[in-house]
């Protein structure tokens, strides 16, 4: 037996690298029994190294992984259950079509609950899948296939793929889900998609404050950002959280502000005008690094050198306080400049124009939302709320940690916004101590090119409300056929969950990779199995830890299934680009990674981890914005659409030049509201990472139903008492299960964590209750903007435990194993 640990200590030159993941015909080289390297990489920020023993051939334990950086050694309860998760009893382990469906006769109708499956050969199936990639390509244009990558496993299974589309010239996907508040963010500060990217985690001890707003760290972040979080709260920093529900992270703050369902805005604003009105505001920051200075025009524009100075170019302008007279602007450049022009309401003239600061815009924006008068509107007491941002405006540095709770709304973009104004007030950019999001500081590997090859026709992106829209209607043009790996998207994570089912009947196939038999797969026409995590060698990134890490196979993958590499690649072999890739995955794993001058694949393989460096601060020298400055005012502010905002004053269009509430379903006015008057939410649990984990035993024990969480005034009106059945239902759809009467909850919310697949229902989904609108500012489903009405469910029975089946020893047809259904 050999044993490997961290750093080296072993030499596996002598152990079998994932090479082809098998042939056709199953031969594969099995690796020895002993202690192995690999990496838990769901959608999930901790990316833990694991070490993994394995005697005759099968996973018999999996502990953290000591990395390079010590510091990081971390792993939850989902890390180590793989033991369960890669011999799970309904692993797929050979390549299935469904029986009604044939390139001929697709028979969309023929997908779904009643669908059945018979076996079919590798060869087979892959000629199935890229014989009609070719065909709908050759009738509709190669755009007409879509390839469909989820996030069941971060490591290099999307690079392949995305290279595989670019070569064809699919179409692929730009994501709709929780790149809200980024691209709020982004508009002042010019970085932001998947939340902000802050300063290293390490850091959080050195901030004074810490607000985290709209993310259950203690909850959903289990590994090195909770217990970063942790040892700052045990060393004395201020916490304070901001969520509608009592989370784990709640109970560990010194301020609960329990914020009603969509009032981000409101609250963010109130905190704004207390530092405003305080005078708690970092005039130095403000003066040398933002456009609060930055002169107005009276029609928004940015008034320009250009306007004002001969040869002035296009730089803000602003006032010197000494001689009143205008200055150019530049940035990173600190002066004496004037923070307010505006003078009771009137305009300053400069060069023919009036004039007011950027500063004097956002102070307008947040005149009306003292505490005092948005207290009620947003469930917090004044006095807390005025606490917090006074907390945050002290000279020590502190910070928001962003979850992705308020990238669920409508305009959730517009607290992204306000997020940036509010640390810009506080100076809380570019030193330490001082966070801006909760994407922290990580390190991915660099693969350069490799996923889009200059040479290649490339891949049309469409955001995930276009795809959806192109299904339905072959606008902007058709999709005929879907590739999906790593993905229980469509009939699981999507919202409006019963019309994606209803659009893909358009699509000519359906093909799977997975490892389990998700809902998406039931719907799919070829399956592919998929192999685990531990059976193929791979590169990972460490998202919130500074480390790249690598994949040992630590044996062969289960029955027939396959890496998605080797799928990727045999794949593209049929469809003519099998020269652009290479069988051997440690050859396409050493190539790739020629690109990083931090990284080297032997010394990558050989200790398990690698430490890239990676800044503990971020936002330092100038920002990636049109001034170089955080603009605090946007001068090319797009307009917001109201559709669903009625409060709105009734305005056809509302400016995003500086933060302004804006609602949809979580407005009181809104039209539906009477009828349904709950807004219902999905969090997210300690016990699934999205709908991956869902049915393994082990976790199943702890968390073995879907619930849903209403307070007990909600209840009591309803007539419904802890563990009755309930029906929670709009004009979309509905879900039956249990309910959970809890304080936990406000009045008015209701929560069914998100990632139940719809066999743990009585009846039902909580996707088939969400909308799939937009703001189209941002193109970001909303998951949270939902209304609901509850009521007792009489005429449906559940057995005493749970509507679930399939996740318990024994329900599947290999029964002398762990069993466990999964998704990706």
């Amino acid at each position: 037996m050999t044993t490997g640990t961290n750093g080296g200590a072993n030499d596996r030159a002598d152990r079998t690298s994932d090479r082809s993941d098998g042939t056709e015909n199953g031969a594969v080289d099995v690796a020895e029994d002993g202690v192995y390297h690999s990496v838990c990489a769901p959608n999930c920020r901790g990316r833990c190294p694991l070490r993994v023993t394995v005697s005759d051939g099968r996973v018999r334990n999996v502990e953290p992984l000591v990395p390079e950086n010590p510091e990081y050694t971390r792993a939850c309860t989902l890390g180590l259950s793989h033991v369960q998760r890669v011999d799970a009893g309904n692993r797929l382990t050979r390549p299935l079509k469904r029986a009604d469906w044939s390139p001929a006769a697709p028979n969309p109708a023929g997908r779904g609950a009643d669908a059945e499956f018979e076996a079919i050969s590798w060869d087979e199936a892959l000629s199935l899948v890229a014989g009609t990639m070719e065909s709908v390509a050759a009738e509709h244009g190669p755009e007409s296939v879509y390839f469909e990558n989820g996030s069941g496993d971060h490591g290099t299974a999307g690079e392949h793929q995305a290279r595989l589309a670019a070569l064809f010239g699919g179409t692929t996907k730009r994501w709709s889900i929780d790149v809200n508040v980024g691209q709020g963010f982004r508009r002042v500060a010019g970085e932001g998609w998947f939340n902000v990217r802050t300063n290293a985690d390490t850091d959080l001890v050195n901030a004074s404050t810490l607000v985290v707003w709209g993310g259950d760290v203690f909850q959903s972040r289990l590994q090195h950002d909770a217990s970063k979080l942790l040892d700052a709260v045990e060393g004395g920093t201020r916490l304070a959280v901001v969520d509608p529900m009592y989370t784990t992270t709640a109970a560990k703050a010194d301020r609960w502000l329990p914020v009603a369902a969509g009032k981000d805005v409101d609250l963010a604003l109130g905190m704004i005008h207390v530092v405003l009105h305080e005078g708690r505001y970092d005039e130095e920051f403000l003066r040398k690094r933002t456009l609060a200075p930055a002169l107005v025009c009276e029609d928004g524009s940015l008034l320009r050198a250009g306007d004002v100075f001969e040869d002035g170019g296009d730089g803000p302008v602003a006032i010197d306080e000494r001689t009143g007279e205008p200055t150019i602007l530049e940035p990173e450049t600190g002066g004496p400049y004037a923070l307010f022009a505006d003078r009771e309401g009137d305009h300053l003239e400069v060069a023919g124009h009036g004039v007011r600061t950027g500063l004097d815009h956002v102070r307008e924006a947040a005149a009306d939302h003292s505490p005092e008068t948005i207290a009620e509107r947003v469930n917090v007491p004044a006095e807390t709320i005025r606490t917090v941002a006074r907390w945050l405006a002290a000279e020590e540095p502190g910070g928001i940690v962003t979850g992705l709770g308020v990238d669920r709304y409508v305009y959730g973009h517009v607290f992204g916004q306000a997020v940036a104004v509010l640390l810009a007030l506080t100076g809380d950019f570019g030193r330490h101590g001082s966070f801006q999001g909760g994407l922290f500081a990580g390190a991915y590997p660099d693969f350069g090119d490799y996923a889009a090859p200059p040479e290649a026709p490339g891949a049309t992106g469409l955001w995930q409300t276009e795809i959806l829209r192109a299904l339905e209607t072959g606008e902007p043009h058709p999709l005929k056929a879907m590739y999906a790996q790593e993905s229980n998207f469509v009939a699981n994570q999507l919202p409006d969950r019963q019309r994606w089912l209803d659009a893909i009947e358009t699509l000519d196939l359906v093909a799977v990779a997975d490892m389990h038999p998700t809902p998406t797969v039931q719907h799919a026409d070829v399956v592919l199995p998929a192999a685990h995590w531990f059976e193929k060698e791979d590169v990972v990134g460490g998202a919130t830890h500074p480390h790249v890490m690598h994949r040992e196979r630590v044996r062969d993958p289960l029955g027939e299934s396959r890496s998605d590499h080797w799928i990727i690649s045999n794949l593209a072999e049929r469809l003519g680009h099998g020269d652009r890739f290479r069988s051997d995955k440690s050859a396409e794993l050493r190539e790739m990674l020629r690109a990083d001058e931090h990284v080297d694949y032997e010394t990558l393989r050989k200790q398990g981890t690698v430490e890239k460096p990676t800044p503990e601060v971020r936002f330092q020298g100038a920002f990636d914005t049109p001034t170089g400055r955080l603009e605090i005012y946007d001068p090319d502010a797009p307009t917001a659409d109201p559709e669903h905002t009625p409060s709105a004053s009734g305005s056809e269009s509302v400016s995003l030049d500086v933060p302004r509430p804006l609602e949809s379903r979580t407005d009181d006015d809104w039209p539906g509201a009477d009828e349904y008057p709950l807004v219902f939410v999905q969090k997210h649990s300690r016990w699934r990472i999205h709908s991956q984990f869902e049915s393994l035993p082990w976790l199943r024990e702890h968390d073995p139903e879907p619930r849903l969480d209403l307070n007990p005034a909600d209840a009591a009106d309803r007539g419904i008492e802890d563990g009755d059945l309930v029906r929670a239902f709009n004009d979309r759809g509905e879900m039956v299960l249990r309910a959970n009467v809890s304080e936990g909850i406000q009045p008015g919310l209701v929560n069914t964590d998100q990632g139940w697949w719809a066999r743990d229902y009585v009846a039902g989904h909580h996707n088939d209750l969400t909308h799939a609108e937009t703001s189209d500012v941002t193109k970001n489903f909303a998951f949270y903007d939902v209304r609901v009405e509850v009521e007792p469910a009489t005429d449906v029975e559940a057995t005493t435990d749970g509507p679930a089946r399939g996740w318990r020893p024994g329900d599947d047809d290999r029964s002398g194993d762990a069993s466990g259904g999964d998704s990706r």
